[in-house]
């Protein structure tokens, strides 16, 4: 029997190219990002999904709108700045700080009752009934100020401010206040009341507190580019915010 050899031939695949992942539009860069301290919850969220889709590293500074302006005036690093008062921004504007800015977002400020407090304090009117404890943010808190002028609007003021037992720095110390029965009630954001679950009782009208717009600054000298990206991004994402009980600046 003959036999014989079959050869195959082999044609060898060439193996693909690896593809190069796409560098990220603002890879290796950090933003340098201050915040009012209410915004925090929210803007948590979106500073994550601003790195996942850039790649740049957000280093984020939270704290009273006050005590932030008062770090940018003194030329400390700051990118992009959001605060709790516009007249903050229009202040950074006097000083020809701003490269840019927005309006951003509005927020009401509501009377929040503890635990204990549910059975004393109904209305606003009830802050100046004998045994009731109250807590505002300092006045050199945006929101401590929209607290009093409530309260002097409503003609309350010389009667409540006996009861006010601590004035923090920021309006998250007081909700903490409020949500730990430290105190029977608190002013505070509107949305700052609903990211720690507290009872409201009362909403107070803008014709009383003043109007309550937060809002947004590139500052000078600093990243231009990357601070728009971040500033349009949070813009895109606004629902985050309104999930807390913010409502979009119109």
């Amino acid at each position: 029997m003959a036999s014989f050899t079959v050869m195959a031939g082999c044609a060898q695949e060439s193996s693909p190219t690896p593809v190069e992942p796409e560098k990220k539009s603002f890879e290796g860069q950090t933003l340098n990002l201050y915040v009012a301290a209410g915004m925090k919850k929210p803007m948590d969220q979106i500073i994550k999904s601003f790195q996942d889709e850039t790649g740049a590293t957000v280093a984020v500074n939270y704290g009273p709108t006050g005590g932030l302006y008062a770090q940018i005036d003194q030329n400390q690093p700051c990118d992009l700045y959001y605060a709790a008062d516009w007249i903050y921004i229009e202040k950074l504007e006097q000083a020809e700080k701003s490269e840019k800015s927005s309006k951003f977002l509005k927020d009401n400020i509501v009377l929040v009752v503890s635990k204990t407090g549910e059975s004393k304090v109904t209305k606003m009117a009830d802050l100046g009934n004998s045994g009731v404890t109250i807590a505002i943010a300092d006045l050199q808190a945006p929101v401590g100020v929209y607290a009093k002028n409530s309260l002097v609007s409503l003609g309350l003021w010389d009667k409540v401010s006996p009861n006010i037992k601590a004035m923090p720095s920021t309006v998250n110390q007081v909700a903490i206040m409020v949500k730990e029965d430290q105190v029977d009630a608190g002013l505070i954001y509107s949305s700052v009341a609903n990211g720690n679950e507290l009872k409201t009782v009362e909403v107070i009208d803008e014709k009383y507190s003043g109007d309550i717009v937060f809002g947004s600054a590139i500052i000078k000298g600093g990243q231009k580019e990357l601070a728009e990206a971040f500033a349009d991004h949070a813009v895109k994402n606004i629902s985050v915010f309104e999930k807390y009980g913010w409502k979009a600046y119109e």
